[in-house]
């Protein structure tokens, strides 16, 4: 090594310094990390990322948020238990819970288990519900339960699965699935008129007709194996204007329909149509941040900003997605992996985020710990669930869809941890 006193040493040494001065004018990578500070909703969980000592770190939390009104909230499915020893009656509610005052307040209401529920106690007065603790029949006289999926949060509105299971000693078999939103600020039920207007709400409604008749003679004129098939049960599936949900696609909200099944070929199952166009609600530029557009990759997704950008990228199971930040020199700073898919980016760091909100929401993943199937159940989109006929005829295998009997899903519900 040259002694920093040579003349040689000495011309290098001007020469790496006036070659730094001449590369400020550039974009200079930094060692640290900029200082982020945001939310993520990804698969059943929420992920809180901001950066500490110059690095990025991210907690998880079994949460479903909602942001409306300025006001964060947990959303929340609870089991409505009014069972007796020969009635198994078990439907759920939705609630959500204010994270800074902690009050919980009911958004949603199976009545159809309600009702079933109301009238077997009316017909039989003399008899006892059960106790938490306490077992009823192994084959009750009556069956009703329900299972609800909280699906999306989009702005005020959510979108939720909801299974019904009626299974009553020759009076009623029936399984039904459908498709519903419900408004977070009042809990009412979001319809296309509400959200969209009566004219748009037209326009979306007859092109789903369109798409539902194309599917329908699509089937119709196979002549596959697995279309004559699925030709045999198409007939159980009928279109229903009431039965959908919202999502976002490349940054624009879009609303998919399920046609629900009928009887003994479609009952439980749903069809999936493709989804439809539609114009942005008056509440939409309030939100339209968290939702990300596709990146140019198409592989990941973005959610721009004005000091750094979030991007998932996705693997190519498309099970899990990379979250990174991407600074002004646009260089990215991993935060962690994510089960997808990602939905929202709220950043705390640009919103009227006070101390008393941060409070609250530190609390929530602090308490989401503790949490247990007995307590609530948080549920995020399942995996695998049976929504469309052909779905398994696709296989090498002429096995129809499996549908849980009621029973059996309510002795599962019964069995939770």
């Amino acid at each position: 090594m040259l002694p920093l006193t040579s003349p040689r040493a000495a011309s290098l040494l001007v020469g790496v310094l006036l070659f730094g001065a001449g590369c400020r004018n550039g974009p200079r990578a930094t060692s640290t990390a900029p200082s982020t500070d945001f939310l993520v909703t990804a698969g059943d969980s929420a992920f809180w990322v901001s950066t500490v000592d110059g690095r990025l770190r991210m907690r998880r939390a079994a949460l479903t948020l909602a942001y409306v009104n300025g006001r964060f909230y947990e959303l929340y499915v609870a089991d409505d238990d009014r069972s007796y020893y020969d009635a198994l009656l078990i439907g759920q509610r939705i609630y959500r819970r204010d994270l800074v005052s902690g009050d919980s307040v009911q958004v949603f209401e199976d009545k159809r288990v309600t009702n079933v529920a109301r009238r077997y106690a009316a017909d039989h007065p003399d008899e006892r519900r059960l106790g938490q603790d306490e077992d009823g029949s192994d084959d009750p006289h009556t069956v009703a339960t329900s299972e609800i999926e909280l699906l999306d949060v989009l702005g005020p509105l959510l979108s939720y699965e909801h299974h019904t299971d009626i299974d009553i000693a020759n009076i009623e078999d029936s399984h039904n699935v459908r498709y519903g939103v419900v408004d977070l600020r009042d809990g009412s039920a979001g319809t296309l008129r509400s959200i969209f207007g009566d004219s748009a709400a037209h326009r979306i409604v007859a092109d789903a007709r369109a798409a539902y008749r194309i599917v329908i003679d699509s089937v119709r004129r196979s002549r596959s194996a697995r279309g004559r098939r699925a030709a045999r049960v198409i007939d159980a599936f009928h279109f229903d204007s009431t039965s959908f949900s919202l999502v976002d696609i490349d940054g624009s909200p879009r609303v998919g329909f399920y046609v629900p099944g009928e009887g003994v070929g479609g009952g439980g199952l749903s069809l999936p149509l493709p989804h439809v166009r539609t114009p942005e609600p008056a509440w939409w530029s309030t939100m339209a941040s968290t939702v990300p557009v596709l990146g140019a990759d198409s592989a990941s997704e973005v959610w721009g900003g004005p000091r750094y950008d979030v991007i998932a990228h996705y693997d190519t199971s498309g099970d899990y997605a990379t979250l990174v930040v991407r600074d002004s020199a646009k260089k990215e700073w991993p935060a962690g992996r994510l089960p997808t898919p990602t939905r929202r980016v709220y950043r705390l760091d640009i919103a009227n985020i006070d101390t008393t909100v941060r409070r609250g929401l530190a609390r929530a993943f602090d308490e989401s710990t503790l949490y247990s199937g007995s307590a609530r159940t948080v549920l995020g989109p399942r995996r695998g669930r049976p929504r469309i006929v052909f779905t398994r005829w696709s296989r090498a295998t002429s096995t129809p869809m499996h549908v849980i009997s009621a029973p059996a899903r309510g002795a599962r519900r019964r069995t939770r941890p």
